[in-house]
């Protein structure tokens, strides 16, 4: 089955990143402007396109960029950049059209924009240097939503400070597209584990709020439920409160629950292709284990964590207490890491997806970590983000194109 096209976001989705979480170049430069032969970058450059749609030429001088032909492959750059010049980190973005669709009116990311996403990494160089930049389309040659960018940056600009950069932050604005940064390396397209969130990631519902329906009590359970995936309240204590609602529930809700699971798009897909390409899969949930049981079987994982309600001695309703270890961020990590080495797997051959504050520990200490249609709070402290209404486009960030999505299912 081919991808589902990606749809276009409401305008404004991406989170604005508050000022003083900002990195700047200005930060580095006055360490380094010292530095033998350092040259501040160009200033009030002058763009013009030629008529091939191709070539950009910067006016004030002879330098030319020129877009690669569409079908330019990113490739890794040697570590110490195409260049020669020593201490480079290889990297790649991921480019993704739909974050705020009013940025973009015609529908796809176009040349310019791509050349001013290489143009913001050249304005980030310490001492200066042109980078040498490599792009391909990864859904669509024509009128791409989806491109990787491969390029290189000193060590002295960090990858969690390139991420936090206004001057990123600033072109997802303008464009109206989302950046996933990460090291552009063998192991970025050869994972092995992979690990989700439950509620509000593979499933669309909270499952306790769904929960809390039957009894009448959904406001009150949904917004500590609200409070505690944006991180104001603890976790656990949030939980044991939920939990404690739900005293009297009757025992069959999880059954009687099922058919109004939604499974979220493009997940089915994405497991499968994750599956045939001999990945492990587990959840690891904040909800409940009866709902995380029925998940793993409806998508072929192969592990469930949740946490555990008891049942009157009678089996006829909940008592609205918990049983077992308790399933929050720091269990979540331990879990991902148990799982991992159980498997041989390195932690940088991992990645995990999730929605919520629970949900960052782990996706701090995978190989990579997503924030998938999160709460603005997460997307602003994970390692990436991902807004789509389509969840199989986590393939993209992979280094998967289309076609080779399409063998994959």
């Amino acid at each position: 089955m081919n991808p589902e096209p990606r749809t276009p976001l409401a305008s404004g989705s991406a989170p604005v990143r508050p000022a003083n979480r900002r990195a700047n170049s200005s930060a580095f430069y006055g360490q380094l402007h010292k530095i033998q032969g350092t040259t501040p970058p160009p200033v009030a450059d002058e763009v013009v396109v030629t008529e091939d749609g191709k070539t950009i030429r910067i006016t004030h001088s002879d330098t030319k960029y020129t877009i690669p032909l569409a079908s330019s492959v990113a490739v890794p750059l040697p570590l110490g950049g195409s260049s020669g010049s020593s201490g480079a980190t290889a990297l790649v973005a991921t480019l993704f059209y739909g974050a705020n669709a009013a940025a973009a009116a015609d529908g796809h990311i176009t040349d310019l924009a791509i050349f001013e996403f290489i143009q913001t990494l050249d304005e980030l160089m310490v001492p200066y240097e042109k980078s040498h930049a490599y792009h391909r389309p990864l859904d669509s040659s024509a009128a791409p939503r989806v491109v990787e960018i491969a390029f290189s940056l000193p060590q002295m600009l960090n990858l969690t400070d390139l991420r936090r950069h206004e001057d990123i932050w600033g072109f997802e604005k303008k464009w109206g597209i989302e950046v996933v940064l990460q090291r552009n390396d063998v192991f970025r397209r050869h994972k092995r584990l992979a690990v989700f969130d439950m509620d509000s990631t593979l499933i669309q519902q909270e499952v306790i709020d769904e929960i809390a329906r039957f009894i009448g009590k959904e406001d009150l359970v949904s917004r500590i439920t609200e409070r505690a995936m944006n991180g104001e309240i603890d976790f656990t204590d949030s939980l044991k409160q939920r939990c404690a609602l739900l005293r009297g529930v009757p025992a069959s809700v999880f059954d009687q629950l099922k058919p109004v699971i939604t499974i979220t798009p493009g997940a089915r897909e994405l497991c499968r292709a994750l599956k045939n390409l001999g990945y492990k899969l587990a959840v690891l949930s904040g909800g409940f284990l009866p709902l995380a049981n029925y998940i793993k079987n409806e998508l072929g994982l192969d592990y469930a964590y949740a946490n555990q309600l008891v049942v009157s001695p009678d089996g006829r309703e909940l008592t609205g207490e918990l049983t077992g270890d308790i399933v929050h961020a720091e269990r979540k990590a331990t879990l991902l890491q148990q799982i991992a080495y159980e498997n041989g797997i390195p932690l940088h051959q991992t990645f995990a997806v999730g929605d919520g504050a629970n949900d960052l520990k782990m996706m701090e200490i995978a190989g990579l970590g997503i924030a998938f249609n999160a709460k603005s709070m997460v997307q602003l402290e994970a390692p990436s983000h991902l807004n789509s209404a389509w969840m199989q486009d986590v393939l993209y960030i992979l280094g998967l194109s289309k076609e080779e999505q399409a063998q994959l299912l």
